[in-house]
């Protein structure tokens, strides 16, 4: 009984299991956070998409829940919720982007957080795509 217990236990663990990470060039394979209260510039990636340059230098590829851009070409806003508890930039903190000229913000969800190389528009000498 109790190892069909421990196969029901592992059958149902594996759809929780990570999905598997794309290999991009210039961002890294692990996922990681961000200390919070110190993103000093964005960019805007493909897609759902964002560079963002914390305060000690270090960029970061956020990716976000699919589709989330889709209605804002041009951001001019983007702040980040965590929650009261939290001190970093996690994948439970939500992005609110917004475009220009007061447009209404988007709340967005991050599906992933990478380190990164500068995107091109920042370091010509980039091997990040901005995908």
């Amino acid at each position: 009984m109790k190892t069909l217990i421990a196969i029901a236990a592992s059958v149902l663990a594996v759809p929780l299991a990570a999905q598997p990470v794309l290999s991009l060039p210039g961002v890294s394979d692990q996922e990681t956070t961000i200390p919070f209260g110190g993103i000093t510039r964005f960019h805007r990636g493909h897609h759902d998409n964002l560079f963002v340059l914390d305060r000690a230098g270090h960029w970061y590829r956020l990716g976000l829940n699919k589709g989330c851009l889709s209605g804002t070409p041009r951001i001019s806003v983007v702040a980040f919720d965590s929650g009261a508890a939290s001190e970093r930039i996690d994948r439970f903190t939500r992005v609110i982007v917004s475009g220009p000229g007061g447009t209404l913000p988007v709340n967005c969800q991050l599906d992933s957080i990478r380190r990164s190389e500068a995107p091109p528009q920042f370091d010509s000498n980039s091997r990040v795509t901005l995908d």
